[in-house]
């Protein structure tokens, strides 16, 4: 003799079955703090997330070599300021050249003078950074790109401040006020060229972070949810199994009639 369940028992016992699927699949949330699993949970927010994850990773490459690049032409602008210095030494010396009483007070000023050169062009090619020299006698250049394709990107060009390049000449001390104004305006534009730098390396990392927090926002579980979705399957399931049991002791009543 064949016992079967009614339908309203079956209905029951297939929610209660449905609920159990359901309080599973939240714990692995819970406890992997992921929201989806695999492609297949959504395969939407899976596919938007791994191109997020993907454009942050290229974002965090580009951002080491924005990096690289401020702190190149940062280094180039303080070498500036040392080489205004040497300067203002040279210039000096001119002075003392002009204003000497004797071939041989010439002569001390104008081997002082050379040694400051030597010493200018020796700081003009330690002025390095990386490999890269934005200010020695043969300058190098320097693009930066901002973006993944590089349609977005910086150039900064390479000033020669070197002796050679200053023109400067012991006999006219104006050649080396001359050459104190390049250098001042060398150091503004290299300097200005280093705060675009600064901007897009600040703008790169924040826009990283937006990325990840995206990504974030579509995979990972929201703990407070999972927590009262975990709440009401427990109070869902409780119900069911009542209702269960208040089914058969109906349908058994029932039964005892005949």
């Amino acid at each position: 003799m064949e016992v079967g369940l009614s339908s309203t028992v079956n209905t029951t016992l297939f929610s209660i079955q449905k609920i159990a699927a359901l309080t599973e699949q939240n714990h692995l949330r819970i406890s992997t703090g992921q929201d989806h699993q695999g492609p297949g949970d959504n395969p939407l927010a899976v596919s938007v997330a791994k191109d997020l994850s993907n454009r942050a990773s290229d974002l965090l490459t580009i951002k080491d070599s924005i990096s690289q690049g401020v702190s190149k032409v940062e280094t180039a602008t303080l070498g500036l300021g040392y080489i205004e210095s040497i300067l203002n030494e040279l210039k000096a010396t001119s002075l003392q050249y002009e204003q000497a009483g004797s071939a041989a007070d010439q002569a001390l000023a104008s081997d002082r003078f050379t040694e400051l050169k030597a010493q200018l062009d020796a700081l003009a090619e330690d002025i390095s950074f990386g490999g890269t020299n934005l200010v020695s006698g043969s300058p190098d250049s320097l693009t930066v790109e901002f973006n993944e394709d590089g349609s977005s990107a910086l150039s900064v060009t390479g000033v020669a401040s070197d002796s050679a390049a200053l023109g400067l000449d012991i006999t006219d001390s104006t050649t080396i006020d001359a050459a104190i104004s390049e250098i001042r305006a060398t150091a503004e534009h290299l300097g200005s060229e280093a705060t675009v730098l600064s901007i897009r390396e600040e703008f790169n990392d924040k826009l990283v972070n937006s990325l990840e927090e995206g990504e974030a926002k579509l995979l990972e579980t929201d703990l407070n949810e999972a927590a009262a979705t975990a709440l009401s399957l427990e109070t869902r399931s409780q119900l069911s199994v009542a209702a269960v049991k208040v089914t058969a002791q109906s349908e058994r009543a029932i039964l005892q009639l005949f």
